[in-house]
């Protein structure tokens, strides 16, 4: 790991953490605002639901933006792109302090979503840096603050919120964004990439076209986040439904999985890529989280939960960061931040989906989101080896 890196790893962690914080809290605060506003609703329209829109609506936005972040971040430079990005997702970060409302918690995910390509930027950033099977590596410790601060901040965050209230989660997680902007102004350090400001189309759409490989790939990180969203979408819900736990206990199984993702992807993936094939990391990967998701509705207690969510992290801490090296590796070298604007949109769709029908499923039944998620998962891990590219294929060079 390059130095100059570092800071742009830690930005990403911090900046993630503070994402990660409002999780436990955005669910119960939400419907105590909902409940206090009296809203008349269609039948069709519960609290779950708008929960659900309210939690989505930021990867609504993302989906749209993250694509033109990635290729602008090809033109205008990575640290130029990933520090405003950072900077609206620390001024949405103090929207949700100052919120009194569902309608500022909503206008604080929208504006989140805005900037919510840092992400993608700073994969991009390292794959311009490394090649080869070292770039799967590389992007997996990147992954691993990804995840760790996705994961890891709902274990702080949970413990502000019952201990210091819900706006200083706002305040904190504003606060961590901005130190991280700090860090990579002074002292981040980015390859320097050819511009290719002359391409007239980009997104979505004119990538698959041009690099047909990386369809499946993209679907298949779609697939993963959805299960992700969905478990966190809705699980400080079932947590208080069936076992009568809160906010600390949601923080506690978190931080757990915070554990296991830092561990996998910074340390333990490093020995499995030389084991394995990245078709035997795809399945096992995906077959983990689908069987952590399925179980954990049903198991007994607080240590049934630690299980399910062992497998599940493990599981996810070696399936993204093998998609996200795979698609890296399916285009060229100078559209890296428009793939990885891609991946980002992926990401969006499955955050989108899964609190919207993850609130709807859970209202009807608590254990169904779940099953839904793990299902999709244990589909996912038997095609997933079906959308690797065949090594005969070339990568297009644009």
């Amino acid at each position: 790991m390059k130095r100059g890196q570092i800071p742009l790893i830690a930005a990403v962690a911090l900046d993630m953490t503070g994402f990660g914080m409002i999780i436990p809290d955005i669910q119960t605060r939400a419907e105590r605002y909902l409940v206090a506003e009296s809203w008349d609703l269609p039948p069709l329209i519960t609290h779950g639901v708008i929960i659900g829109l309210i939690l989505s609506s930021m990867f609504i936005i993302q989906f749209f933006v993250s694509p033109i972040w990635g290729a602008k971040s090809d033109t205008l430079g990575r640290k130029n792109v990933f520090l405003a990005c950072t900077l609206l997702s620390a001024v949405s970060m103090g929207i949700y302090a100052l919120a009194t409302t569902s309608l500022l918690l909503f206008v604080s995910r929208v504006l989140a979503g805005f900037g919510g390509a840092n992400v993608a930027v700073a994969q991009a950033s390292v794959a311009d840096a490394n090649d080869g099977d070292s770039r799967t590596v590389a992007l997996g410790r990147l992954s691993a603050a990804q995840s760790g601060g996705l994961i890891a901040g709902p274990f702080f965050g949970g413990m502000v919120a019952e201990f210091l209230g819900s706006e200083w989660v706002g305040w904190i997680a504003m606060g961590l964004s901005l130190v991280g902007v700090l860090g990579v102004w002074f002292w981040g350090e980015f390859a320097t990439t050819e511009k290719v400001g002359t391409r007239r189309k980009f997104g979505f759409g004119p990538l698959v076209r041009e690099f047909p490989n990386l369809l499946p790939l993209v679907i298949l990180a779609g697939a993963a986040w959805f299960s992700l969203s969905t478990l966190e979408g809705t699980f400080g819900r079932l947590l208080k439904a069936v076992w009568g736990y809160g906010e600390f206990e949601f923080g506690m199984l978190f931080g757990f999985e915070s554990v296991i993702g830092l561990l996998v992807q910074g340390v333990i993936l490093v020995w499995l890529v030389k084991l394995f094939r990245e078709k035997q990391l795809l399945w096992g990967g995906y077959l983990l989280q689908g069987i952590g998701l399925a179980m954990t509705p049903f198991v007994p207690n607080l240590f049934g939960l630690f299980v399910a969510s062992l497998f599940f992290a493990f599981g996810m801490s070696v399936a993204n960061p093998t998609v996200n090296g795979l698609c890296s590796k399916s285009v060229s070298e100078d559209r890296q931040g428009e793939v990885f604007g891609v991946i980002q949109s992926a990401r969006s769709v499955g955050f989108m989906l899964g609190p919207l029908i993850g609130g709807a499923l859970f209202d009807y039944w608590n254990a169904l989101p779940y099953l839904f998620a793990g299902g999709i998962c244990l589909v996912v891990a038997f095609f997933a080896p079906l959308a690797l590219p065949r090594k005969s294929d070339p990568v297009n060079a644009g």
